[in-house]
């Protein structure tokens, strides 16, 4: 008897049901991947306006013998004044100002709140739904 050493039906089959499943699994683990990617964008960018944000408060806060004048809402935005460098942080438009000076962006809500009897100055982010809460104690 001779042999037959052909490709049969049945292995054709086979091997298009293994690539079938291959493919679906690479599928899956790119959607899962680039779904997580775009989660970590987010989170980055949430994270450096608030970093930009910081710096420049925190550069503002150690100036020795700035205080604060007046912190409060006018017009339904936030804003708090300093002594020293006369500053003005504003939260209006979805941002942060430093006078008339943009900082940060794509901020959904912000406020500022000041306790004169402890001088400690405490700021509310929310960026992007992440949300950042702060306290700052004021340089003497």
């Amino acid at each position: 008897m001779k042999s037959e050493r052909g490709v049969t039906i049945t292995s054709v089959l086979i091997y298009i049901i293994a690539l079938t499943a291959v493919v679906i699994i690479i599928g899956r683990i790119t959607t899962y991947f680039y779904r997580n990617m775009n989660s970590v964008t987010g989170n980055t960018a949430a994270n450096a306006e608030y970093t930009k944000f910081n710096s420049y408060f925190t550069g503002e806060i150690n100036i020795e013998g700035n205080e604060v004048t007046d912190c409060g809402i006018s017009d339904g935005n936030y804003y708090i004044i300093f002594s020293v460098s006369g500053n003005q942080y504003i939260f209006q438009n979805d941002s942060i100002y430093m006078n008339k000076t943009k900082i940060s962006d794509d901020i959904e809500d912000c406020r500022f709140e000041y306790d004169t009897s402890t001088k400690v100055i405490s700021v509310y982010l929310k960026i992007q739904e992440n949300e950042f809460y702060n306290t700052y104690t004021v340089a003497k």
